[in-house]
């Protein structure tokens, strides 16, 4: 008895020691795990084992992609109700501009020696134009909405940096404007050309039009002079500048050109007349027209075509996608030596929401989806076809401001020629080759002169 007493307690201890033992790897075993739960999954909860059961099964499903490729509107713009600054550099000395952010719809005043500057933001960013004489100056930051005070006023001590010597130099105009100092001289009428020079124009026309005529009777030539965003809104531009109150130099050589028998395509009525839309004409911190600018540039000119060539008809503003977005901001924030990546412009990118041939699309206009800054695809020549006998066919010569209508103009024509960006040489031998209908020109106003000596 006393041995199977011995035998059954030491079996009791056994037991023991193994229900131990297992109880003390079954601990060890969670701890691990909880670890490793916490580490790679720090959000999960009590629940995660139930939870991710649940997305197993989850997994086993077929997968659909829902996510839209063209983000949408952004409802809430990356800014903030308080003022804050983002960039501070010297436009024309001793001026300077600060550029920041703001509340939506807010007019900020900026005060410094005894200058005094309201301006309207766009989108959340503002910019004020200010003066300092010394090395750096205090400036008192406020805003309104409607006007009631928003947020707190901000004390900034502000110390422009200088864009180096190789810039161009820019001017900082009202509402978060910017300008090429360049466009001033067609601006305040400084740079009028002599009548020989506008005569000159005119018999080369002449004869360039009996040229092409020769090739193709109806041919024509047709110049789209797109104006500067001085011209269109003068109420921009500092005081200290003075609009010409006589006729211009864009004025002037589109009457020499139409006067040698060529189309001048009128943009300076078209864009008074949408200047205030809601879509921008052109770019707050890029030289350059905006996609809409360039789609009002394109109505005008075929409209003028479908004329003669009824299926040229211009597509209207509803048949293209319009991708409103922040994006990096263009050449003059560059040239005035700031981020392009910490300030963004809100802005609108145009892609055709109709089947058009791959050789339209098949070029890209900008540098990514994210920046509107024009690719150095659009700079070369090149022809495009659409395989569509019944649009014209057309040679276009181009300065930069091209890339914003270069698909939407070649869509729109059986083959486009494009010549090399900047490259207006008037080639008679290919003008009797291709035999064009149209021989477009597309010139910026500040790049007149290559009207003039071209």
């Amino acid at each position: 008895m006393k041995k199977i007493l011995v035998v059954f307690i030491v079996c009791l201890l056994v037991l023991s020691a193994f229900l131990a033992s297992c109880e003390s790897v079954d601990t060890s075993s969670s701890e691990v795990s909880d670890t490793s739960s916490e580490s790679s999954q720090p959000n999960k909860n009590e629940n995660s084992k139930t939870e991710s059961k649940d997305e197993s099964k989850e997994e086993s499903k077929p997968i659909v992609n829902l996510v839209d490729p063209t983000p949408a509107k952004p409802n809430t713009p990356p800014v903030g109700s308080d003022l804050s600054v983002i960039g501070c550099s010297f436009s024309e000395k001793p001026y300077f501009v600060l550029i920041g952010k703001c509340a939506l719809n807010a007019e900020v005043t900026g005060e410094a020696n005894g200058m005094k500057v309201t301006s309207k933001s766009y989108m959340g960013l503002f910019s004020v134009r200010l003066r300092c004489d010394e090395k750096s100056v205090k400036v008192k930051l406020s805003q309104t909405v409607d006007g009631v005070t928003v947020g707190q006023v901000l004390v900034y001590t502000a110390t422009p940096i200088t864009p180096s010597g190789d810039m161009w130099p820019v001017v900082a105009g009202g509402n978060l404007q910017f300008f090429f100092q360049k466009m001033l001289p067609d601006f305040e009428g400084k740079n009028i050309p002599p009548e020989a020079s506008l005569t000159n124009l005119t018999q080369r026309i002449i004869q360039r039009t009996e040229q092409l005529k020769q090739y193709k009777p109806d041919a024509e030539i047709i110049y789209v002079l797109v104006p500067s965003a001085m011209t269109v809104y003068p109420e921009l531009v500092p005081e200290q500048y003075k609009q010409t109150e006589g006729k211009s130099k864009l004025d002037l050589i589109s009457e020499a050109l139409t006067a040698g028998g060529a189309t001048v395509i009128d943009l300076k009525t078209a864009f008074n007349e949408h200047k205030n839309d809601e879509m921008p004409l052109y770019f707050k911190l890029d030289s350059h027209w905006s996609d809409y600018g360039a789609f009002v540039a394109y109505t005008e000119l075929f409209n003028h075509i479908s004329k003669t060539f009824p299926e040229a008809k211009p597509h209207g503003i509803d048949e293209f996608n319009w991708r409103s977005d922040y994006y990096k901001s263009g050449d003059m924030a560059y040239y005035l030596g700031l981020s392009r990546y910490g300030i963004k412009e809100y802005s609108y990118y145009r892609t055709f929401n109709f089947p058009v041939p791959k050789a339209v699309t098949l070029v890209n206009r900008y540098t990514s989806e994210q920046s509107l800054t024009y690719s150095d695809d659009v700079t070369y020549e090149r022809t495009i076809y659409t395989g569509d006998k019944t649009l014209p066919s057309a040679i276009v010569m181009r300065d930069s401001y091209s890339t914003q209508m270069y698909d939407i103009l070649a869509e729109r024509m059986n083959k486009t020629h494009y010549s090399g960006m900047w490259n207006y040489i008037w080639d008679n031998s290919r003008i009797k080759s291709v035999k064009p209908d149209y021989v477009i020109y597309i010139v910026a106003e500040w790049n007149l002169d290559s009207i003039l000596n071209g």
